[in-house]
Protein backbone atom coordinates (compact mmCIF):
# COMPACT_ATOMS: atom_id res chain seq x y z
CA UNK A 1 0.00 0.00 0.00
CA UNK A 2 1.07 3.58 -0.57
CA UNK A 3 1.51 6.04 2.27
CA UNK A 4 -1.83 7.69 1.59
CA UNK A 5 -3.61 4.35 1.29
CA UNK A 6 -2.26 3.30 4.70
CA UNK A 7 -3.39 6.57 6.29
CA UNK A 8 -6.86 6.35 4.72
CA UNK A 9 -7.26 2.74 5.88
CA UNK A 10 -6.27 3.48 9.49
CA UNK A 11 -8.51 6.55 9.70
CA UNK A 12 -11.45 4.55 8.36
CA UNK A 13 -10.85 1.66 10.77
CA UNK A 14 -10.54 3.96 13.78
CA UNK A 15 -13.67 5.91 12.88
CA UNK A 16 -15.94 2.94 12.21
CA UNK A 17 -14.78 0.06 14.41
CA UNK A 18 -14.80 -0.73 18.12
CA UNK A 19 -11.35 0.12 19.55
CA UNK A 20 -9.57 -2.23 21.92
CA UNK A 21 -6.46 -0.95 23.68
CA UNK A 22 -3.70 -3.57 24.00
CA UNK A 23 -2.05 -2.44 27.23
CA UNK A 24 -3.23 -0.73 30.41
CA UNK A 25 -0.31 1.49 31.36
CA UNK A 26 0.59 5.16 30.96
CA UNK A 27 0.63 5.06 27.15
CA UNK A 28 -2.87 3.57 27.11
CA UNK A 29 -4.03 6.26 29.53
CA UNK A 30 -2.62 9.02 27.32
CA UNK A 31 -4.25 7.58 24.21
CA UNK A 32 -7.57 7.14 25.98
CA UNK A 33 -7.61 10.70 27.33
CA UNK A 34 -6.78 12.11 23.91
CA UNK A 35 -9.39 10.12 21.98
CA UNK A 36 -12.14 8.93 24.34
CA UNK A 37 -14.61 11.56 23.12
CA UNK A 38 -13.98 10.81 19.43
CA UNK A 39 -13.52 7.06 19.20
CA UNK A 40 -15.54 4.05 20.32
CA UNK A 41 -13.01 2.69 22.84
CA UNK A 42 -14.46 -0.47 24.39
CA UNK A 43 -11.92 -1.96 26.82
CA UNK A 44 -8.28 -2.93 27.34
CA UNK A 45 -6.61 -6.29 26.93
CA UNK A 46 -3.33 -7.33 28.52
CA UNK A 47 -0.97 -10.29 28.81
CA UNK A 48 -0.29 -9.34 32.44
CA UNK A 49 -2.65 -11.08 34.85
CA UNK A 50 -2.34 -8.52 37.65
CA UNK A 51 -3.76 -5.86 35.33
CA UNK A 52 -6.99 -7.78 34.63
CA UNK A 53 -10.21 -6.70 36.25
CA UNK A 54 -13.59 -5.08 35.82
CA UNK A 55 -13.11 -1.30 35.79
CA UNK A 56 -9.39 -1.78 36.46
CA UNK A 57 -8.29 0.85 33.93
CA UNK A 58 -8.09 4.45 35.18
CA UNK A 59 -10.22 3.88 38.27
CA UNK A 60 -13.25 2.42 36.57
CA UNK A 61 -13.08 3.93 33.10
CA UNK A 62 -12.59 0.62 31.27
CA UNK A 63 -12.33 -3.10 31.97
CA UNK A 64 -9.00 -4.83 31.49
CA UNK A 65 -9.33 -8.35 30.10
CA UNK A 66 -6.96 -11.16 29.27
CA UNK A 67 -5.89 -11.04 25.65
CA UNK A 68 -7.41 -14.02 23.86
CA UNK A 69 -7.68 -14.02 20.04
CA UNK A 70 -11.00 -15.86 20.19
CA UNK A 71 -12.52 -12.87 21.99
CA UNK A 72 -11.57 -10.41 19.23
CA UNK A 73 -14.56 -9.79 16.99
CA UNK A 74 -14.69 -8.88 13.30
CA UNK A 75 -15.68 -5.30 14.10
CA UNK A 76 -12.77 -4.79 16.54
CA UNK A 77 -9.62 -2.78 15.85
CA UNK A 78 -6.62 -3.10 18.18
CA UNK A 79 -4.46 -0.15 19.20
CA UNK A 80 -1.20 -1.35 20.78
CA UNK A 81 -0.25 0.99 23.63
CA UNK A 82 3.35 0.43 24.64
CA UNK A 83 6.26 1.25 22.30
CA UNK A 84 8.75 -0.74 24.36
CA UNK A 85 6.59 -3.85 24.08
CA UNK A 86 5.35 -3.18 20.54
CA UNK A 87 7.73 -5.62 18.85
CA UNK A 88 6.67 -8.47 21.14
CA UNK A 89 2.96 -7.70 20.85
CA UNK A 90 3.19 -7.23 17.08
CA UNK A 91 4.74 -10.69 16.70
CA UNK A 92 2.06 -12.13 18.99
CA UNK A 93 -0.74 -10.56 16.93
CA UNK A 94 0.82 -11.64 13.65
CA UNK A 95 1.10 -15.21 14.96
CA UNK A 96 -2.64 -15.04 15.66
CA UNK A 97 -3.32 -14.07 12.05
CA UNK A 98 -3.70 -10.30 12.39
CA UNK A 99 -2.06 -7.75 10.07
CA UNK A 100 -0.58 -4.35 10.86
CA UNK A 101 -2.90 -1.54 9.75
CA UNK A 102 -5.64 -3.94 8.65
CA UNK A 103 -6.32 -5.33 12.14
CA UNK A 104 -4.10 -3.40 14.54
CA UNK A 105 -1.88 -0.33 14.78
CA UNK A 106 0.63 1.13 17.25
CA UNK A 107 -0.81 3.97 19.38
CA UNK A 108 1.62 6.72 18.32
CA UNK A 109 1.06 5.89 14.68
CA UNK A 110 -2.69 5.72 15.26
CA UNK A 111 -2.77 9.14 16.90
CA UNK A 112 -0.58 10.67 14.21
CA UNK A 113 -2.68 9.34 11.35
CA UNK A 114 -6.01 10.15 13.01
CA UNK A 115 -4.91 13.77 13.53
CA UNK A 116 -5.05 14.33 9.77
CA UNK A 117 -1.77 16.27 9.90
CA UNK A 118 1.45 15.45 8.12
CA UNK A 119 3.75 13.13 10.07
CA UNK A 120 7.24 14.31 11.07
CA UNK A 121 9.64 11.57 12.17
CA UNK A 122 12.62 12.66 14.29
CA UNK A 123 15.31 9.98 14.50
CA UNK A 124 18.43 10.72 16.50
CA UNK A 125 19.93 11.30 19.92
CA UNK A 126 19.98 14.04 22.58
CA UNK A 127 20.26 17.09 20.34
CA UNK A 128 17.49 15.95 18.02
CA UNK A 129 15.24 15.09 20.95
CA UNK A 130 15.70 18.64 22.25
CA UNK A 131 14.90 20.08 18.81
CA UNK A 132 11.81 17.87 18.67
CA UNK A 133 10.62 19.07 22.08
CA UNK A 134 11.02 22.73 21.09
CA UNK A 135 9.75 22.73 17.52
CA UNK A 136 6.48 21.09 18.58
CA UNK A 137 5.74 24.26 20.57
CA UNK A 138 5.90 26.43 17.44
CA UNK A 139 2.34 27.18 16.23
CA UNK A 140 3.21 27.07 12.52
CA UNK A 141 4.81 23.63 12.89
CA UNK A 142 2.15 22.22 15.21
CA UNK A 143 -0.61 23.28 12.82
CA UNK A 144 0.90 21.30 9.96
CA UNK A 145 2.70 18.37 11.58
CA UNK A 146 2.27 15.77 14.26
CA UNK A 147 5.71 14.65 15.47
CA UNK A 148 7.17 11.38 16.69
CA UNK A 149 10.69 10.99 18.09
CA UNK A 150 12.56 7.69 18.08
CA UNK A 151 15.94 7.19 19.73
CA UNK A 152 18.83 5.86 17.70
CA UNK A 153 20.30 2.61 18.89
CA UNK A 154 23.31 0.40 18.39
CA UNK A 155 23.47 -2.04 15.53
CA UNK A 156 20.68 -2.61 13.03
CA UNK A 157 18.03 -0.57 14.82
CA UNK A 158 15.56 -1.10 12.00
CA UNK A 159 15.28 -4.72 13.11
CA UNK A 160 14.88 -3.82 16.78
CA UNK A 161 12.74 -0.69 16.57
CA UNK A 162 9.47 -1.79 15.01
CA UNK A 163 7.95 1.63 15.49
CA UNK A 164 10.68 3.08 13.28
CA UNK A 165 10.21 0.23 10.82
CA UNK A 166 6.58 1.23 10.23
CA UNK A 167 7.00 4.99 10.50
CA UNK A 168 9.41 5.04 7.57
CA UNK A 169 6.50 4.01 5.32
CA UNK A 170 4.15 6.82 6.34
CA UNK A 171 6.18 9.87 7.41
CA UNK A 172 6.05 13.05 5.34
CA UNK A 173 9.09 14.67 6.93
CA UNK A 174 12.16 12.76 8.11
CA UNK A 175 14.63 14.68 10.29
CA UNK A 176 17.67 12.72 11.42
CA UNK A 177 21.22 12.85 12.74
CA UNK A 178 23.32 10.79 10.34
CA UNK A 179 26.04 8.34 11.13
CA UNK A 180 29.28 10.19 10.36
CA UNK A 181 32.01 7.64 11.10
CA UNK A 182 32.12 3.85 10.94
CA UNK A 183 32.70 3.73 14.71
CA UNK A 184 29.47 5.65 15.42
CA UNK A 185 26.91 3.52 17.24
CA UNK A 186 23.81 4.96 15.56
CA UNK A 187 22.00 3.45 12.62
CA UNK A 188 20.58 5.64 9.87
CA UNK A 189 17.72 4.61 7.65
CA UNK A 190 18.53 4.17 3.99
CA UNK A 191 16.77 7.11 2.37
CA UNK A 192 15.51 4.77 -0.35
CA UNK A 193 13.30 3.11 2.28
CA UNK A 194 11.23 6.27 2.68
CA UNK A 195 8.33 7.22 0.43
CA UNK A 196 9.35 9.24 -2.63
CA UNK A 197 7.50 12.38 -1.52
CA UNK A 198 8.99 12.37 2.02
CA UNK A 199 11.14 15.45 2.67
CA UNK A 200 14.47 14.46 4.24
CA UNK A 201 16.56 16.82 6.39
CA UNK A 202 19.83 15.95 8.12
CA UNK A 203 20.90 17.73 11.32
CA UNK A 204 24.44 17.70 12.70
CA UNK A 205 24.84 15.87 16.01
CA UNK A 206 27.86 17.57 17.53
CA UNK A 207 30.16 17.17 20.47
CA UNK A 208 32.18 20.25 21.34
CA UNK A 209 35.19 20.50 23.66
CA UNK A 210 35.60 24.22 22.86
CA UNK A 211 35.45 25.34 26.52
CA UNK A 212 37.13 22.24 27.98
CA UNK A 213 40.69 21.40 26.85
CA UNK A 214 40.92 19.09 29.89
CA UNK A 215 38.29 16.67 28.60
CA UNK A 216 39.29 13.33 27.12
CA UNK A 217 36.22 12.41 25.09
CA UNK A 218 37.64 8.97 24.30
CA UNK A 219 37.69 8.01 27.96
CA UNK A 220 35.01 5.39 28.68
CA UNK A 221 34.36 2.13 30.49
CA UNK A 222 36.65 0.24 28.11
CA UNK A 223 39.64 2.24 29.37
CA UNK A 224 41.39 0.51 32.30
CA UNK A 225 41.63 3.85 34.15
CA UNK A 226 37.92 4.56 33.79
CA UNK A 227 36.82 6.33 36.99
CA UNK A 228 33.18 5.34 37.16
CA UNK A 229 33.50 2.55 39.72
CA UNK A 230 32.83 4.81 42.69
CA UNK A 231 29.77 6.14 40.89
CA UNK A 232 28.58 2.52 40.58
CA UNK A 233 28.42 2.35 44.37
CA UNK A 234 25.61 4.91 44.15
CA UNK A 235 27.04 7.38 46.65
CA UNK A 236 24.60 10.19 45.93
CA UNK A 237 26.82 12.78 47.60
CA UNK A 238 29.44 12.28 44.90
CA UNK A 239 27.51 11.06 41.88
CA UNK A 240 27.98 13.14 38.72
CA UNK A 241 27.83 11.22 35.45
CA UNK A 242 30.02 13.69 33.54
CA UNK A 243 32.98 12.43 35.57
CA UNK A 244 33.02 9.58 33.07
CA UNK A 245 34.51 12.07 30.61
CA UNK A 246 37.85 12.42 32.32
CA UNK A 247 39.28 15.69 33.55
CA UNK A 248 42.82 14.57 32.77
CA UNK A 249 44.42 17.17 35.03
CA UNK A 250 42.52 16.38 38.24
CA UNK A 251 42.79 12.63 37.81
CA UNK A 252 46.52 12.74 37.09
CA UNK A 253 47.26 15.07 40.03
CA UNK A 254 45.28 12.87 42.44
CA UNK A 255 47.11 9.83 41.11
CA UNK A 256 50.43 11.63 41.75
CA UNK A 257 49.44 12.24 45.38
CA UNK A 258 48.81 15.99 45.12
CA UNK A 259 46.38 17.30 47.74
CA UNK A 260 43.01 18.80 46.94
CA UNK A 261 43.90 22.35 48.05
CA UNK A 262 46.95 22.37 45.81
CA UNK A 263 44.90 21.03 42.88
CA UNK A 264 42.38 23.86 43.33
CA UNK A 265 45.21 26.41 43.48
CA UNK A 266 46.84 25.15 40.30
CA UNK A 267 43.65 24.85 38.24
CA UNK A 268 42.35 28.22 39.43
CA UNK A 269 45.43 29.96 38.06
CA UNK A 270 44.91 32.37 35.16
CA UNK A 271 47.82 30.74 33.36
CA UNK A 272 47.28 26.99 33.89
CA UNK A 273 46.87 26.64 30.12
CA UNK A 274 48.77 28.97 27.84
CA UNK A 275 46.97 31.18 25.34
CA UNK A 276 48.53 29.09 22.56
CA UNK A 277 47.13 25.84 24.02
CA UNK A 278 43.66 27.32 24.42
CA UNK A 279 43.62 28.70 20.88
CA UNK A 280 44.79 25.36 19.53
CA UNK A 281 41.95 23.55 21.34
CA UNK A 282 39.42 26.02 19.87
CA UNK A 283 40.80 25.55 16.35
CA UNK A 284 40.59 21.77 16.69
CA UNK A 285 37.03 21.99 18.04
CA UNK A 286 35.90 24.17 15.14
CA UNK A 287 37.67 21.96 12.61
CA UNK A 288 36.03 18.81 13.96
CA UNK A 289 32.60 20.44 13.73
CA UNK A 290 33.33 21.69 10.22
CA UNK A 291 34.32 18.18 9.13
CA UNK A 292 31.26 16.61 10.78
CA UNK A 293 28.92 19.12 9.10
CA UNK A 294 30.05 18.47 5.54
CA UNK A 295 27.04 17.41 3.50
CA UNK A 296 24.62 18.11 6.39
CA UNK A 297 21.46 20.13 5.65
CA UNK A 298 21.12 22.03 8.94
CA UNK A 299 24.46 23.21 10.32
CA UNK A 300 25.42 25.33 13.32
CA UNK A 301 29.17 26.10 13.24
CA UNK A 302 28.73 29.68 12.04
CA UNK A 303 26.41 30.40 14.97
CA UNK A 304 28.83 28.82 17.48
CA UNK A 305 31.67 31.01 16.22
CA UNK A 306 29.53 34.14 16.50
CA UNK A 307 28.11 33.45 19.97
CA UNK A 308 30.48 31.28 22.03
CA UNK A 309 32.02 34.25 23.88
CA UNK A 310 28.68 35.91 24.71
CA UNK A 311 26.87 32.98 26.31
CA UNK A 312 27.71 29.46 27.45
CA UNK A 313 26.48 27.47 24.44
CA UNK A 314 27.14 24.02 25.90
CA UNK A 315 26.46 22.54 29.35
CA UNK A 316 29.14 19.95 28.73
CA UNK A 317 30.82 18.71 25.61
CA UNK A 318 27.82 16.60 24.50
CA UNK A 319 24.80 18.72 25.53
CA UNK A 320 24.11 22.20 24.06
CA UNK A 321 22.10 24.89 25.81
CA UNK A 322 18.93 26.46 24.46
CA UNK A 323 20.62 29.03 22.19
CA UNK A 324 21.90 26.29 19.91
CA UNK A 325 18.69 24.24 20.06
CA UNK A 326 16.47 27.18 19.14
CA UNK A 327 18.80 28.19 16.28
CA UNK A 328 18.41 24.66 14.94
CA UNK A 329 14.63 25.12 15.22
CA UNK A 330 14.74 28.38 13.27
CA UNK A 331 16.81 26.88 10.50
CA UNK A 332 14.57 23.82 10.28
CA UNK A 333 11.47 26.00 10.01
CA UNK A 334 13.07 28.05 7.24
CA UNK A 335 14.08 24.89 5.37
CA UNK A 336 10.46 23.66 5.25
CA UNK A 337 9.02 27.08 4.53
CA UNK A 338 7.23 27.75 7.83
CA UNK A 339 6.81 30.96 9.82
CA UNK A 340 9.18 31.93 12.63
CA UNK A 341 6.36 33.77 14.42
CA UNK A 342 6.51 33.28 18.24
CA UNK A 343 9.91 31.53 18.11
CA UNK A 344 11.75 34.37 19.88
CA UNK A 345 9.14 34.43 22.65
CA UNK A 346 9.21 30.65 23.05
CA UNK A 347 13.00 30.71 23.36
CA UNK A 348 12.86 33.39 26.06
CA UNK A 349 10.39 31.32 28.08
CA UNK A 350 12.22 28.01 27.71
CA UNK A 351 14.74 26.80 30.32
CA UNK A 352 18.44 27.33 29.69
CA UNK A 353 18.91 23.56 29.59
CA UNK A 354 16.34 21.88 27.33
CA UNK A 355 17.93 18.57 28.24
CA UNK A 356 19.61 18.76 31.65
CA UNK A 357 22.95 16.98 31.53
CA UNK A 358 24.80 19.06 34.11
CA UNK A 359 27.33 21.86 33.59
CA UNK A 360 31.05 21.19 33.42
CA UNK A 361 32.71 24.34 34.81
CA UNK A 362 35.20 26.27 32.70
CA UNK A 363 38.79 26.79 33.84
CA UNK A 364 39.51 30.44 34.79
CA UNK A 365 42.44 30.58 32.36
CA UNK A 366 40.17 29.45 29.51
CA UNK A 367 37.58 32.09 30.41
CA UNK A 368 40.29 34.75 30.47
CA UNK A 369 42.08 33.87 27.23
CA UNK A 370 38.85 33.21 25.29
CA UNK A 371 37.40 36.47 26.67
CA UNK A 372 34.19 34.79 27.76
CA UNK A 373 31.67 37.42 28.83
CA UNK A 374 29.54 35.08 30.94
CA UNK A 375 32.18 33.77 33.39
CA UNK A 376 33.81 35.29 36.46
CA UNK A 377 35.25 33.87 39.68
CA UNK A 378 31.81 33.85 41.36
CA UNK A 379 29.97 32.06 38.55
CA UNK A 380 27.80 29.22 39.84
CA UNK A 381 27.45 26.16 37.61
CA UNK A 382 24.56 23.68 37.65
CA UNK A 383 26.19 20.38 38.54
CA UNK A 384 23.82 17.44 38.12
CA UNK A 385 24.13 14.81 40.86
CA UNK A 386 22.06 11.81 41.87
CA UNK A 387 20.10 13.90 44.33
CA UNK A 388 19.43 16.71 41.84
CA UNK A 389 21.13 19.97 40.88
CA UNK A 390 23.86 21.46 43.05
CA UNK A 391 25.18 24.96 42.32
CA UNK A 392 28.98 25.15 42.51
CA UNK A 393 31.73 27.61 41.75
CA UNK A 394 34.72 26.37 39.78
CA UNK A 395 36.70 25.87 43.00
CA UNK A 396 33.86 23.95 44.69
CA UNK A 397 33.48 21.73 41.65
CA UNK A 398 37.22 21.06 41.51
CA UNK A 399 37.23 20.07 45.20
CA UNK A 400 34.27 17.79 44.66
CA UNK A 401 35.81 16.18 41.59
CA UNK A 402 39.20 15.69 43.27
CA UNK A 403 37.62 13.96 46.26
CA UNK A 404 35.51 11.83 43.94
CA UNK A 405 38.64 10.75 42.08
CA UNK A 406 40.54 10.12 45.31
CA UNK A 407 37.80 7.90 46.71
CA UNK A 408 37.57 6.05 43.41
CA UNK A 409 41.28 5.27 43.40
CA UNK A 410 40.99 4.07 47.01
CA UNK A 411 38.12 1.83 46.04
CA UNK A 412 39.94 0.49 42.97
CA UNK A 413 42.92 -0.51 45.12
CA UNK A 414 40.57 -2.55 47.30
CA UNK A 415 39.06 -4.46 44.37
Amino acid sequence: MTKEEIKALVREKMATKRIILFGAGVIAEEFYEAHKDKLNISHCVSNIQKEWGEGAFMEGELDVRQYRPEDIEENDYIVVCGPLAFRTIELQLRDDGYEMYEDFVESKIAGAIYSGKKIALFYGQCILRDIYECIMQVPAFDKEYVSIFTQTAKGQAIVINRLLYHLKDICDLYIYTPKILDKDSIYSLDISQLSKDCKVISVSNLTCTLYWPQINDKFDEYNPLYLHSYNAKRDMDFFHWMYRQEDCNINNMVKDGIGTKEIIKRLSSDCYYTKKEIEKNARISFKLIETAEKGIDITILDFIKEQYQKEMLYQNFVHPNKKIIWMYVRRLLISIGLSLLDVDDLERKSPMHIHQGGDVPIYPCVAKEMELEFVDKDTKYEVLQGGGLVYMTFEEYTEHYAEYTRKTYELMRLL
